[in-house]
């Protein structure tokens, strides 16, 4: 039974989806007893506390599970800086407030490290809350639904309207883990008119990731590396326990990209490394921050190595950081995202005022 769990912890940090969420603290608890814990205060916009108090999307069709964190001595009449929060895969938005991440947050800011500021935790999962099995859609549109356009024009609207959040890209900033890391810098690239900056921790940010030979697992070097251009369902991703666990690329990119010819264009047209090109990013535009693990079963070490290789050539700059010991589990992502929300807190240039 040990060893079950274990490996749910984990693949669910990406891909896998899991028959039932893998228990969190502020699941067994109620909002009430966790905001007793804390200095600020988590505003309950879910399903998950014994009351319904989800938004509607329309543009999803059903209502929508969201968490909000208000700092402490959140004042109504000032303005405060967004940042919004997407969650790793086969988890959903209670990751957020799991009481070490949010004990950090919020701590972070009792301490005077980082600035008071609204934090947004949307669910980015596929179909209703408690289905079953539910598919992550790295926060972007796709074949599951139009959950990119959910954030932006209905999760960040809604907390705008509801909040006091100060205008201006200068004073919104999106973090990612893992799966929704991909869609954090997508998101961030692809609407830097709306973000002031961006940090991910253990995400996949070149989907495209190959060598010479095909490869797309080996080691990044700049002299073998190649764009990817055939998409393989079949093909591993990862493996855990010597071999014992094996991750497809199938699970969780087929849902969301499809299956057939287009796929990999698809994938090209949100892909960060693509963006970068693409889009025209240029230095000084988008400050990032990308936090990978040095031993990562998913082997987005090379991601974030190549990303930041391509960045370089268009002479963008980024704030690259490897955990040499790190794993792709929660371990990792609790002990790394404490420095994500200090540098974020840095480059937030808007503080609370009136």
């Amino acid at each position: 039974m040990r060893r079950t769990i274990a490996v749910v912890l984990l693949l669910g940090s990406f891909s896998v989806p899991a028959s039932a969420q893998v228990p969190l603290s502020a699941v067994r608890a109620n909002v009430d007893r966790l905001n007793r814990r804390i200095a600020g205060c988590v505003v309950d916009h879910t399903d998950n506390h014994g009351g319904d108090c989800r938004i509607y999307s329309p543009i999803l069709g059903m209502p929508r599970d969201l968490y909000v964190y208000l700092p402490p001595g959140f004042d109504p009449s000032k303005r405060y800086p967004l940042v919004v929060f997407l969650h790793m895969a086969a988890f959903d938005e209670r990751a957020f407030v799991d009481r070490i991440s949010i004990q950090d947050l919020d701590d972070l800011i009792v301490r005077g490290e980082v600035p008071p500021m609204v934090v947004a935790s949307p669910d980015g999962n596929y179909g209703p809350a408690g289905r079953g099995r539910r598919t992550h859609s790295f926060f972007l549109n796709g074949r599951g639904g139009r959950f990119e356009d959910h954030l932006l024009e209905e999760v960040i609207p809604f907390v705008e309207s509801h909040y006091a959040i100060a205008p201006g890209r200068e004073s919104h900033a999106i973090v990612g883990i893992s799966a929704g890391g991909l869609g954090a810098m997508s998101i961030a690239i692809r609407h830097r008119d709306r973000f002031g900056a961006v940090a991910t921790i253990g995400a996949p940010l070149n989907l495209r990731y190959a060598n010479v030979d095909g490869d797309v697992v080996e080691d990044f070097d700049p002299a073998r590396y190649r764009w990817r251009t055939r998409y393989d369902p079949d093909e591993i991703l990862a493996r855990f326990y010597g071999g014992l666990v094996k991750v497809r690329a199938g699970t969780m990119i087929t849902p969301v990209f499809g299956d057939d010819v287009w796929t990999m264009t698809r994938i090209a047209a949100i892909n960060p490394a693509d963006l970068i090109f693409t889009t025209d990013l240029r230095p000084g535009e988008l400050p990032m921050y990308v936090n990978y693990p040095g031993r990562d079963e998913f082997h987005f070490s090379t991601h974030a190595e190549s990303f930041a290789w391509l960045a370089s050539m268009r002479g963008i700059d980024l704030k690259l950081v490897e955990d040499p010991e790190g794993h792709h589990n929660p371990r990792y992502f609790r002990r790394n995202l404490p420095d994500a929300v200090r540098w974020i807190g840095a480059h937030l240039s808007v503080r609370p005022g009136g």
